[in-house]
């Protein structure tokens, strides 16, 4: 079977069988194997029979790629985009979104939709048009009878700490009338997972497996006393040889020949053959600086040829007709030698650009942070590790397999290259404490995928303000965690009854062995969901956000609208720290709670004494009794930044990001963070104004700060 010019692999067909007969289908397989193929194909059924699909990714960058790719495919009239950035086309038959999106139209929706009815209209006066700022928090969904299907990219993010809740209550919450497609990568516990599917979704869900890449993957070292690219068997046995020459000998530091293998030492024993490449760093300083280094090198100017060199120049001289003063003589330079670095704080204009640079394949490498690998179909022919640890903030971990694999399966692409190569920087010396990790990531099967249920407030008010308890006890039963645990308690039963079957318990061993297993058992069958949840509730009540009676009093029907920093930005509001404020210093406080800032980076202090006032009362509910208690429930550390505010309010005021930068003293470029940072400030004022939905003035207020905030480098499809 052929579709779209492309020979299909067995398991794509499958997939598409199964879509054809109407079924829901979870897909695992490797990364660049062609998933998304499969969500096309259920994409174009689903229009061919006049109904509606959405599609969730877990990041931003995801949803974005896809947008554009999608209006290619099937025209802009029939796309849309709903991002905490952006609200494109609400209403198109294709919205994709991010899975925090999907689950709040969800659980808010009859709500939303009682609500949209008594919202203002917004009118120009001059055309008599409705002049309404979209955002997420005005999106609903589209009538369930024509809502076909949800995909749902990289579900496998079940699992995140911080955001994989969401993706569990998106699947409770979504009607069972609905199909999903799943996408996934391989899991060791693949049909423990898709039981649960079928479980929630009361009907089959089908599974696909495909283990194998379409793309063998060629595994290297690469280490300066070596001198070439090895496999792992010549470096072990050269590793021997090394170890036994040191013995007896005393540690000095210049006792190597070389020295540190480095990455120019890498690239020198690539052939031409091996690019383009992506060399993994997990430091934001460390991309830049090892990007800048090669340009500067000899090595980085004999990398791109003189044809790539032209039409390098024709994309640059059209972004810098859209975007001028954003592209420094520096990147210009690194950029025409085909040399580029990415990270999460980069412009969101130079982030698309490098973006749009590698797809026309006219990067030969590109230094990025491990953030590039995910969904983003942008492979390569080598992909370089610098390290297989990683620092989480606290101390250097070691990457997961999960981790490991979507870095390294970026390597060989589909249909070019016949093997892709990986490629990991390791010295001798270090060698023996990433021996056994080494090991595990190329032996072991991916970690399973476990729950990370922890339900926040704002759904815990929805839940509360729209079912009984034990419509709410019956929907925490549903979750992956309480699956996870009735599974594990029937093992633990198991072990129990082999026990008491061998006979007897008066030996001292058993005894405890049985002592030990009932305990977990009690434990596995405590009501865990629910006690956290009560405890929440408790503490809802406890502060008078809940009558006793679970009723709604003031502060809930705020906390109901509010998704950001959900507690303290309530309490913000009811404490009155918002009312005497301009729309533009709402902006800046508003900036201050949804984004932080790089360890070393530093703000100088603001000009108008005004802010150290404001500081005061935010910081006096921020160290709240209710606020820290609600921290605390949640494990999550809640965000707040005074320095950036008064550089929200410049922002708001129409200063330009350039302008606003040189008030940060960073190693690295922050423009891609402040802008994500007035982005998600944008969403967290709509969700304010959602509360002030039958104020009409106070809406309007708040609809012409969003059209002041919504310019320049925020409107940016990066």
């Amino acid at each position: 079977m052929v579709y779209r010019g492309l020979k299909l692999d067995p398991f794509q067909r499958q997939a598409m069988d199964y879509i054809e007969e109407g079924k829901s289908v979870l897909v695992a397989a490797p990364t660049g194997t062609g998933k998304t193929l499969i969500a096309d194909y259920l994409i174009e059924e689903v229009l061919e029979e006049g109904g509606e699909v959405v599609y969730t990714a877990p990041v931003k960058a995801l949803s974005n790629q896809k947008y554009r790719e999608y209006c290619s495919y099937f025209g802009r009239d029939k796309v849309g985009l709903v991002t905490g950035d952006l609200v494109i086309n609400r209403d198109a038959p294709i919205r994709i979104m991010t899975t925090e999106i999907l689950r709040n139209i969800l659980l808010e929706g009859p709500r939303l939709m009682a609500e949209q009815e008594q919202t203002p209209q917004d009118v120009d006066e001059k055309t008599g048009l409705d002049i309404d700022v979209f955002s997420p928090s005005d999106v609903v969904l589209p009538d369930l009878e024509e809502l076909e299907a949800v995909i749902i990219d990289e579900i496998h993010f079940l699992d995140d700490e911080d955001r994989g809740t969401v993706w569990e209550e998106l699947l409770i919450y979504l009607p069972s009338s609905i199909r999903i497609l799943g996408l996934s990568a391989t899991l060791s516990n693949l049909e423990e997972f898709a039981d649960w599917l079928t479980q929630i979704r009361e009907a089959q869900v089908e599974v696909v497996l495909e283990t194998e890449r379409a793309v063998p993957l060629e595994l290297r070292v690469a280490c300066k006393e070596i001198g070439s690219l090895v496999d792992t068997g010549t470096f072990e046995k050269q590793y021997g040889r090394w170890k036994s020459g040191q013995q007896g000998k005393k540690k000095k530091k210049n006792n190597r020949r070389g020295g540190m293998t480095r990455h120019v030492d890498i690239l020198r024993m690539m052939s031409s053959d091996h690019y383009p490449a992506l060399y993994f760093i997990y430091s934001r300083r460390m991309v830049e600086m090892l990007a800048r280094k090669l340009a500067r090198h000899p090595l980085g100017r004999r990398l791109n040829g003189k044809k790539d060199t032209r039409q390098i120049d024709d994309h640059l001289r059209r972004f810098e007709e859209e975007f001028p003063g954003v592209l420094t003589r520096d990147l210009r330079k690194m950029y025409r030698k085909g040399i580029a670095f990415h990270h999460a704080g980069l412009h969101v204009a130079l982030k698309a650009l490098v973006e749009e640079l590698y797809e026309s394949k006219l990067l030969k490498i590109l230094y990025c942070t491990s953030t590039f690998a995910l969904g983003i179909n942008m492979p390569a022919r080598t992909v370089i590790f610098d390290a297989l640890t990683k620092f989480n903030g606290t101390d250097f971990v070691p990457l997961t397999i999960r981790e490991f694999m979507q870095m390294a399966g970026r390597s060989g692409r589909r249909g070019i290259d016949e093997v892709g190569t990986v490629v990991i920087r390791q010295d001798f010396e270090h060698f023996h404490e990433v021996r056994p990790l080494l090991h595990k990531l190329l032996t072991e099967e991916s970690e399973p995928v476990t729950s990370s249920f922890n339900l926040s407030y704002h759904s815990v008010v929805n839940l509360v303000e729209r079912f009984d308890e034990v419509q709410i006890r019956y929907m925490l039963d549903q979750s992956f965690r309480a699956y996870q645990d009735e599974q594990m308690a029937g093992v633990v039963e198991d072990r129990i009854e082999e026990l008491m079957d061998k006979g007897g318990t008066d030996n001292r061993e058993k005894r405890r062995r049985l002592a030990a297993l009932r305990r977990e058992l009690a434990y596995l069958e405590r009501p865990r969901l629910w006690e956290a949840f009560s405890r929440k509730v408790a503490l809802l009540k406890r502060h008078g956000y809940l009558g006793d009676d679970n009723c709604l009093n003031a502060p809930a029907k705020v906390l109901s609208h509010i998704k950001i920093e959900e507690i303290f930005v309530t309490e913000l509001l009811m404490k009155g720290v918002f009312e005497d404020r301009t729309p533009e210093e709402l902006f800046g406080i508003m900036v201050g709670l949804v984004q932080r800032l790089p360890r070393k980076a530093k703000v100088f202090y603001p000009e108008d004494d005004k802010w150290f006032a404001i500081f005061d009362r935010v910081e006096k509910v921020y160290e709240s009794q209710i606020v820290q208690e609600a921290q605390e429930l949640v494990d999550q550390e809640t965000v707040y930044t005074p320095e950036l505010m008064p550089l929200g309010e410049r922002w708001a005021k129409g200063e330009e990001l350039a302008s606003i930068l040189r008030d940060i003293k960073s190693r690295t470029d922050l423009s891609g963070d402040l802008v994500g940072g007035f982005r998600r400030a944008k969403d967290l004022v709509s969700q304010i104004r959602q509360v002030h939905h039958r104020d009409e003035a106070r809406w309007k207020a708040l609809t012409t700060l969003l059209r002041q905030v919504t310019r320049d480098e925020v409107q940016v499809l990066d």
